[in-house]
Parts: C-alpha cells; structure tokens; sequence
C-alpha cells in the first residue's frame, strides 16, 4: 500500500512530502517527492487526499482542481498497482516516481522503455508542460512564472540560433566543455554581457540536470566548474537617506514646485520637463509612484510585494509595536517588517491601498522624479560591452529603477550598523552573500564603516 505523507524537520515550519510504500517481505520505505509546503499548504492537501481515498473506496468519482494534487494522487495509485507485483523492488519504485515527477510518460509510454527524445525535442516539451503547467517549479507546489517561462524562450531562440549559425543539430553528445566555450564565442560575438551569457548557460544547466534524473543523456561535463553559469555583480545605484527623504518632501502635484524645479534645471533638461509635467494627470501619476517607490525603499521588499502593501498587513507584535506582515510572491516566506511613520502616512492617504500602477510605468515615472529633484550627475556605473566594462556616462536618475528601492534599504540598514541577520529577517534573502550584493557602498562609505569597526575592536581591548 502506498500514502502521501509529510514530515517537519526540527523547528522548521516547512512539510517535506513523501511517499510511505509498505508490502509485507519487500518493501517497507519512504520516498521524497522533493516537494516542499507550509503548514496550510500541507493541511489542505492531506485533506484532499482523504477525500479522493473516501471517493475511490465508495466507488465515487475523484477530481482534483489543483495540479499537485492531481500527479501526487497518480503516483499513489501508479505505486498502488505497482504492489501487486511480486518481483518488485524499491528501485523499481522510485524509478516509477520520478517517471511521474518529470513527465517521462510523454516521452516514453512507460518507465521500463528505453527513452529516446533529443535535446532540442526535450527543452521544447520542458517549457511547454511549464506553460501547461505540468510541471512545477522544483521543490515547491507553485507553477512556473511567466517571467521564467520567456526567459526560457529567449534561452531556447539563442540555441535555435547557433544551430543555425553552425549549420548543426545539437543533441545531448555535443554537450561537451568544447561545445560550452563555442556557445560563449557565439554569445560574445553578439556582444552579450557576461550575465546575459551566464542566464543562458543557467538554463541550459537546468535542461541538462532534468535530463539527467530522466535518464535521458549520460553527459556529464555540464556539471563542471569549467562549465560555468558566470556573474559579474553590475554597477546599481541605491538612495541614501537623505535622499528617500527628500523624495518624500517633494510633491509632484504641486504645480508651483514643479515649476520652480524646472527653472533651476540646465537648460537643455527644461523642455522634456515641461512635456512630462504639463497635465494634472501626469502630475497625479508622478506623485503615485513617488509614493509607491518610496514604500519600496522603506520596507526592503521586491516590487511584486511593495507595491500590494495595505494596512491590512498591520499586526501587533508582544513587544506593542505594528509590523507589517506579509508572505512574499517569490518566495513564498512570511516576514515581519517594522512599520516606519512614512509608510503608515502614505497608505493613510490612499485609503490604506496604494494605487495600481504597471512595473514599467513605475520605472519610468521615478526616473522623471529623479530629474525633477536634479540628481543629474554621473552616476558612476559601469556596462559590459561583451567582456569589456566601460564607463555607462548615465546619470544618476537615469539609474533608478524598482529595484533601487530593494538596494536603497539593504544598504543604508547596513550603514546604520544593522546585523546582516536582521536585515535578512526583513529583506527575505536565503543567505549573506546573496544579501551582500544587494550594498552599494563606494568606497569612503566602507572606510568609514570599517573604521568604526575599528574602533569597537580598540574600545573593547581597552577594557
């Protein structure tokens, strides 16, 4: 007999969903399904599945509404039928349930058939079961995200491309450390940025892996270090305090600053500014994402989350004080973030929701805010043209962007001796290092932290 099950691990409030297989004299096992849900996710899913089991024993129909339940219910009764036979092993299982986890079925018509689908045919079936939903994102009972999905396109166009240009078919035995060099003289001929390469090679990393769990190819040489995903961390400017808070004094709507700000800009900035401001509407707009951004900057979030932060949110904690409680889209953790009176005021003023606004829009009217406020010089950053990094000679507000919010609150949390630990309660970040890219500090901002640093060290000697 076969069972869906879930175990918590110590003090983790995460449930790692099984497989419980037992028949008398050969098999008595649990199997991970490397899926991985909360507390609610779990209890609504065990739920399901003794429904189906109660459907199924009355000779009842069994439909499922989500796609977790319905695969993990097949590889319950696939495991089921499996039983009955007597020469069975463990393997013979488990080989059957990453059959169902990966979708085999569609490439073979049953897991003890040899498997034959080439690389190009394998990729084009991954993204169309994401699209599908078929397939989940790994470790988790959420379907792929749209972003993902075209970035896997884009991935999938760049090898329909060298195929072309090479006059070629790639299959899975020119997966080669060879192969891998070519690509990246492809790319850099293109003039791609060494990230842009490192995202290709990211997902074709993640094709091959998938492949090889399938039992679909036998190279190896992807999993090299010389075969490498590269990242180069990119030049990104943040707000200083000073400069939130000057955000948050500033009112775009009120049309006697806005002029008075044009005048005092150079000359030939003065026109563009006058088109961009010259309707209430475009004024209202500005102000929105002023305030949308400046929420951004104030609670540490990615746009996906700021930008749905209400007063709904608001829970007191033991110790008296509000926080805002929220579980992030990407993540899917739940955080805590302490509620900071500008915050409080801007929700306040839209009725406790912040107003809708489109990713794009908010990009581009925060860059008109910035150069209404004259954070016209060189921001300083670098661009990669291929390999080679040059000066961009953009100006600050051209810079800004959603995620400089994200950046603007890691940093100056971290310039005002704030643990990283804390800040990676709040931010949400797994880990230090990936938290670390996030601070942007030139380099009289880490003297002067590194002094202080210091002088903590000499203070506590000197006791």
């Amino acid at each position: 007999m076969a069972k869906i099950i879930a175990r918590c691990r110590n003090n983790d409030d995460k449930y790692y969903v099984g497989l419980r297989v037992f028949k008398r004299g050969v098999v008595n096992n649990a199997i991970p399904l490397d899926v991985v849900l909360t507390q609610t996710e779990w209890g609504q899913l065990d739920a399901t599945m003794r429904e189906a089991e109660k459907a199924q024993k009355s000779g009842g129909s069994v439909i499922f509404r989500d796609q977790l339940a319905q695969k993990l219910w097949e590889i319950k009764c696939g495991t089921d039928a499996l039983l009955t036979q007597d020469d069975l092993t463990i393997q013979d299982i488990k080989k059957y349930v990453r059959s169902v986890i990966y979708d085999v079925p569609k490439v073979a018509k049953s897991a003890g058939e040899d498997l034959n689908v080439s690389l190009m045919e394998f990729i084009r079936q991954f993204i169309s079961e994401c699209e599908s939903g078929d397939r989940l994102k790994q470790r988790s009972s959420r379907m792929v995200s749209a972003s993902t999905i075209k970035n896997y396109k884009g991935t999938l166009a760049q090898l329909e491309a060298y195929e072309r240009k090479k006059k070629t078919r790639l299959d899975w035995e020119d997966m080669t450390l060879d192969f891998y060099d070519d690509l990246k003289k492809f790319f850099l001929k293109k003039g791609y940025s060494p990230n842009t390469i490192g995202r290709h090679v990211k997902n074709l990393k993640i094709w091959l892996r998938a492949a090889k769990e399938l039992k679909l190819t036998k190279t190896t040489d992807f999993e090299s270090a010389r075969f490498a995903s590269d990242h180069v961390d990119v030049d990104n400017v943040y707000l200083t305090e000073e400069r939130i808070e000057q955000l948050y004094q500033f009112s775009p709507t009120d049309r006697e600053e806005v002029k008075r700000l044009i005048e005092a800009a150079p000359e030939e900035d003065r026109e563009e500014l006058k088109q961009q401001t010259t309707q209430g509407k475009a004024r209202r707009n500005l102000e929105e994402a002023k305030d949308i951004f400046i929420v951004g900057c104030l609670t540490g979030q990615r746009v996906s989350d700021y930008k749905r932060i209400s007063e709904e949110m608001y829970k007191t904690l033991r110790d008296g004080n509000e926080y805002l409680y929220l579980q992030q889209e990407k993540t899917r953790k739940w955080i805590y973030i302490p509620v900071d009176d500008r915050v409080r005021a801007i929700l306040k003023k839209y009725g406790g929701r912040l107003p809708e606004i489109f990713d794009q829009h908010l990009n581009d009217r925060i860059k008109v805010v910035g150069h209404l406020l004259g954070w016209t010089e060189d921001a300083g950053v670098s661009e990669y043209h291929g390999l080679m990094q040059v000066p961009s000679g953009k100006k600050f507000y051209e810079c800004i962007k959603t995620h400089t919010a994200r950046r603007s609150f890691a940093t100056n949390a971290y310039k005002n001796g704030i643990p990283l630990s804390s800040i990676m309660a709040i931010t949400g970040h797994s880990s230090e290092q990936m938290l670390r890219k996030y601070l942007k500090l030139d380099n009289k901002e880490r003297a002067i932290l590194a002094a202080q640093d210091f002088a903590k060290v000499k203070k506590t000697g000197s006791n």
